[in-house]
């Protein structure tokens, strides 16, 4: 299984997924390392200057078909944006949400087999205030007003 993280040093794992400087591979099988240059970081300079509202990176959109193209299975970020999650599950990679700072601490701990029941990230849809019934077993805390629907996440386990 391949698992990716976004990092700034090889050892830890960055807050930012987009301004990470690169994504380490790590194939738990064979303990093969790949590193990958994080191709948006030219793009932060041409989109310092623009005003707000036009600086989208295309992170959600850019990353997991970087990693799809490597053999990812598995993406670990300390947090995850709406779009990036439905790309990665659309390129069939399981985002796992961690609190954990360095990757060979996670990787102790990691156990493959079961990332489908503990470590995924679910989406869970709301009505009213936001308060709905997600999809896993979950509460979903969406963004909803009113009678309207509200879209939320609910991550069942959080790696330590």
């Amino acid at each position: 299984m391949r698992v990716a993280f976004p990092t700034n040093n090889q050892k830890t794992i960055a807050n930012h997924i987009g301004l990470a400087k690169g994504f380490l591979i790590v194939d738990t099988d064979t303990n093969e390392r790949i590193y990958l240059k994080n191709p948006l970081l030219d793009r932060v300079k041409e989109v310092a200057n623009l005003p707000e509202g036009q600086r989208g990176l295309g992170v959600g959109r850019i990353v997991p078909a970087l990693l799809r193209e490597e053999g990812v299975d598995v993406f670990v970020a300390r947090d995850f944006g709406e779009g990036m999650i439905l790309n990665l599950q659309r390129e069939g990679i399981k985002p796992i949400v961690t609190n954990e700072k360095e990757i060979d601490k996670f990787l102790e701990n990691f156990d493959g087999s079961r990332v489908d029941f503990d470590g995924v990230i679910d989406r869970g849809y709301g009505r009213g205030l936001g308060r709905g019934y997600g999809f896993r077993r979950g509460f979903g805390r969406g963004y909803g007003r009113g009678f309207g629907r509200g879209y939320g996440r609910f991550c069942r386990r959080r790696w330590v």
